[in-house]
């Protein structure tokens, strides 16, 4: 990881920012850093975030920022001692410990008279700053922590300039200073500085005329004259002492020699470079701290590689005595031209030779060359070793879409400008660099499209469509001269047709989206064309294994050569996956192959086998956990065969796709997406075999009922029930008679909720299925409970618990812990439903089983209030959890919305209400796996007497009849 305070707080994690969350727990993170593996505590941590009047929630929110940073960095960074906390910092990963390393070899070295390695040192320190320090903070936080960093700027800002001095630099010291100055009116340094600076300019009138300016500064707005330092060189320069002379500056660069009177310099891009600050970085390490002398910037087009090139050639060429040259090789049409192009920049004289000419030039040179688009021209490559080989001070930048497969060559990938994830905070969307190079390049077509908190989303929306590439990005800004980023954002399923209004002084292969990527498809073979468009198939990550189920074995060479053309990605941990804007190319090609449907048919087989493999899992008990992973990998293309199974009219697909996503839907929260395949499916079988429909009504219907669509789920399930009581299917029916009571007793017949019930544990007591059959025995309990009958409803419970665990029936096994948690809270066993909502905690973490999780964190709210004087981490615990629940679309209703509501009122007797509401702000963006550590400890069993016996706030000790649905009604 990467540590940055020297500009907005920053942490990247393999290159890619992490997003801090809200100021708070930045701010706690920003303390943290800032105390470099020192220990701070609790009290002061407080007052760095709240001042001196914190609330008296203050303690429970620090927690709660803790275990925000110990789940984003990782738990082993965050460590406690008793109150206190630290962060860990591996060397070199702090921006600032670098920055400071760097300011000191630079005053050692300026020291030494070593005047070109100060000012390489110094350049390097300055570039770690990416504006003002902690920048991205309220302005009343870390107040003094802010000025201590901006006193380290401005001295080795004056540190650069004292070696600009050493190198006889006078006349660009003293146009520096200009500005500096007016920023920092009072700092005498920096007015020595200046006036030194002018003097060994020869101008000895305006040295002193700016100390009588400096003079009247200090006397008349601080009342002080100045200091004996500045006096004294007053008088100096008044006397012309030979010390104030210059030192004899370091020998003029080579390159003046070679090319008299011709300045080096780099092409000016019209628009500033946004973000990019750790790339540069990196790439300039490698070149001088790794020993590179040659680095390729690889990636598909449209990543920015020529951009970023360029504004590392400029930060090198500032310590190249040399300088640098750009060569643009892209209107080369033969790889014979690469040595004659490069000739021709470096004016070497035509000759039979080029390469024994260039090389002669080269030889005494310390030059920066980079080569630009060099990716067709790759057959004469190998003659890059033989520069090096030749000119020992050269190094070489490249930009291709492919690496060179030199010895020398160190691959740099360029990554896309990173898009917010859907449904990031505001602050999180104006942070990204996506949206920033987005914005910035809209207001230069249209100054009326600002960033705001209506029109983020949009922005965002536009950066994930192009997946940050900055080329994507431009040519989008430019159709807001005349759309709303909303516009925008809606009408980019077409991007290719779309994005076709690039600058005119742009490269025609960059004017239109659809061009570059075309380029980028220009080198490839055959069999690499086949795959890249069969590719198009496949939807987010996929592996190596799904390409050859699809697309025969024999593309696996061809996979390995669209990734080093860049055209597929490998992002970490592992598999492949594609841009969607060149997915979409490669979609059109496939369409014109003709062989469309036959890969769509074949990926769509793969993914239900897939499925069906993973949901057997989860339903045996063998590897549920794992059957969960195995469809969360795979989702994205399993939605993708979905939907082209359900507009090709393979209904029979389809039900099966939906069937074997149904309990993955339910437990991971995606239950409006499975309702919405759910409806196309029913829709399609309505003229189908009654097997099938009978199939998709039952499997259907718990989307609609878990939505409160009670009306629509009955009639759903009772058209399954005839249809598989007509077909003699005795599972299927058993399956449709503990749906339909679970309704019943949503509507308040408990009589027939448990008839119904009964039916179905008959059913599946005669065929053998535990499973099932404890499912079942779960909502008995949830009946029993509510007719009044607590012991019955207990052992319901353990009974559904014990099968449970007899047939490692994980989610089962998890909403069994749960019901049995709330009856033994009903008979006052506080003890007892810790244990059972710990372990349910941790059983529906594993298996990432949202709505369980959130009602867990309930519970622990529950307990907080009533056994705590922390009412509002208590507060902050539902607030969360009814948030998550939210998100999924789940529907409180009866005993659950009741325990919500009760515990709420309690809330409000005890926090008033602008409180309240500033907690529901603070846990806004608070994601529920942030707290769940929180609610575990909470939940785990407590000896104590005191804690033992208590009921839980507003709970009572015996059942509470109610008409109310099962709050965890699992479908059979």
């Amino acid at each position: 990881m990467q540590f940055g305070l020297l500009g907005p707080i920053q942490v990247l994690s393999d290159g890619a920012p992490l997003s801090l969350g809200q100021p708070k727990q930045r701010v706690l993170l920003g303390r943290l850093l800032l105390r470099r593996g020192r220990f701070a505590s609790r009290e002061e941590l407080i007052e760095a975030i709240w001042g001196q009047s914190p609330p008296q929630s203050a303690v429970g929110s620090l927690h709660v920022y803790v275990h925000g940073l110990r789940r984003l960095l990782g738990a082993e960074r965050i460590e406690s001692r008793g109150t206190a906390y630290r962060i860990r910092v591996d060397p070199g990963e702090l921006d600032l410990d670098r920055f400071e390393e760097l300011v000191e070899q630079a005053r050692a070295n300026l020291d030494a008279g070593e005047v070109e390695r100060a000012a390489g040192a110094i350049e390097r320190a300055l570039g770690l700053w990416r504006g003002p320090a902690l920048g991205d903070l309220p302005s009343d936080m870390l107040t003094a922590e802010r000025a201590h960093l901006d006193e380290l700027h401005v001295s080795a800002l004056e540190l650069q300039l004292d070696i600009d001095l050493a190198w006889g630099k006078h006349e660009r010291v003293v146009a520096q200073l200009s500005t500096l100055i007016a920023e920092h009116r009072f700092r005498e340094r920096l007015r020595e500085l200046q006036i030194l600076a002018l003097y060994r300019s020869g101008r000895q009138k305006d040295a002193l005329e700016a100390y009588r300016q400096a003079r009247e500064v200090l006397v008349k707005e601080l009342g002080i004259e100045p200091g004996p330092r500045l006096r004294e060189l007053e008088g100096a320069i008044l006397r012309q002492e030979p010390d104030l002379a210059a030192q004899t500056p370091p020998p003029a660069p080579a390159a003046d020699a070679t090319t008299p009177g011709r300045e080096v310099e780099l092409p000016t891009p019209p628009t500033r470079l946004i973000g990019r600050e750790h790339e540069i970085a990196e790439v300039e390490a490698l070149f001088l701290h790794e020993g590179a002398r040659l680095v390729t910037l690889t990636g598909p087009g449209g990543t920015g590689k020529t951009r970023l090139a360029l504004a590392i050639a400029e930060r090198l060429a500032k310590r190249m005595p040399d300088g640098a040259r750009f060569i643009d090789l892209s209107t080369a049409p033969d790889p014979e031209l690469l040595l004659p192009m490069i000739a021709g920049e470096l004016e070497v004289p035509e000759g039979h030779a080029p390469l024994e000419s260039i090389t002669t030039q080269l030889r005494p040179l310390r030059t920066l060359l980079v080569l630009d688009n060099l990716e067709h021209l790759l057959p004469a490559a190998t003659a890059l070793s033989d520069l090096l080989s030749a000119a020992p001070r050269l190094l070489i930048l490249v930009t291709s879409r492919v690496r060179l497969r030199l010895r020398a060559e160190h691959e740099y990938p360029v990554p896309p400008l990173s898009p917010p994830q859907e449904g990031a905070p505001f602050a999180e969307i104006a942070h990204s660099e996506a949206v920033q190079l987005l914005v910035e390049r809209t207001r230069q077509v249209n100054r009326s499209h600002e960033l705001t908190e209506s029109t983020a989303p949009a922005f965002a929306r536009i950066c994930r469509r192009l997946d940050g590439l900055p080329l994507a990005l431009e040519l989008a800004a430019s159709r807001m001269r005349t759309f709303s980023p909303s516009e925008v954002a809606a009408s980019l399923d077409h991007a290719l047709e779309l994005l076709v209004d690039g600058p005119r002084d742009l490269p025609a292969r960059q004017r239109t989206l659809r061009a570059t990527v075309e380029w980028s498809c220009q080198p490839l073979g055959e069999a690499e064309r086949r795959l890249f468009a069969q590719l198009a198939a496949f939807a987010g990550h996929f592996y190596a294994e799904d390409v050859v189920a699809v697309c025969g074995a024999e593309s696996r060479e061809s996979l390995a050569s669209l990734v080093e053309f860049n055209l597929v990605r490998q992002p970490p941990p592992d598999g492949f996956a594609m841009f969607q804007t060149i997915r979409g190319y490669a979609a059109e090609r496939l369409e014109e192959s003709g062989d469309s449907d036959a890969v769509r048919g074949r990926h769509c087989r793969h993914f239900l086998a897939l499925a069906e493999r993973a949901y057997a899992a989860i339903l045996n008990g063998e590897e549920p956990v794992s059957g969960f992973r195995s469809l969360e990998r795979a989702h994205d293309n399993l939605r993708e065969g979905l939907s082209w199974a359900a507009h090709t009219g393979e209904v029979e697909l389809e039900v099966r796709l939906a069937c074997a996503l149904r309990q993955f839907w339910i437990v991971r929260g995606h239950l409006a997406e499975g309702r919405t395949f759910f409806e196309r499916a029913v829709a399609a079988t309505e003229t189908a075999d009654g097997r099938l429909r009978a199939q998709a009504l039952m499997n259907g219907g718990p989307f609609l009922y878990r939505q409160g669509e009670l009306a629509q789920a009955r009639a759903w399930w009772e058209e399954a029930l005839a249809l598989l009581t007509a077909d003699r299917d005795v599972a299927g029916a058993s399956r449709c008679a503990g749906e339909l009571a679970a309704v019943a007793f949503s509507e308040g017949d408990l009589e027939r909720s448990a008839a119904q019930y009964e039916r179905a544990a008959d059913g599946f007591a005669a065929l053998g299925d535990r499973m099932r059959l404890g499912i079942v025995r779960t909502n008995q309990a949830e009946v029993a409970a509510m007719r009044g009958d607590l012991r019955a409803a207990i052992e319901y419970a353990e009974e559904s618990v014990g099968i449970a665990r007899e047939v490692h029936d994980a989610d089962g096994l998890a909403l069994a812990l749960h019901t049995l948690g709330r009856l033994a809270q009903r008979s006052g066993d506080s003890s007892r439903v810790r244990e059972l909502f710990s372990e349910c905690l941790v059983r529906a973490r594993d298996l990432g089983y949202r709505e369980i999780l959130a009602n867990c964190v309930q519970v622990a709210a529950e307990l907080t209030l009533a056994e705590s004087d922390d009412p509002e981490f208590a507060a902050r615990l539902q607030t969360i959890a009814g948030q998550a629940l939210d998100r999924i679309g789940v529907r409180l209703q009866g005993l659950e919305a009741e325990r919500f509501d009760r515990t709420a009122r309690a809330f409000e007797m005890r926090i008033d209400a602008e409180r309240l509401r500033e907690i529901a702000d603070e846990a806004a963006d608070v994601p529920l796996e942030s707290i769940l550590d929180d609610a575990l400890v909470l939940l785990q069993p407590d000896p104590s007497p005191a804690r033992r016996h208590r009921t839980p706030a507003g709970q009572p000790r015996k059942s509470e009849p109610s008409r109310t649905r099962p709050p965890f009604n699992r479908s059979a």
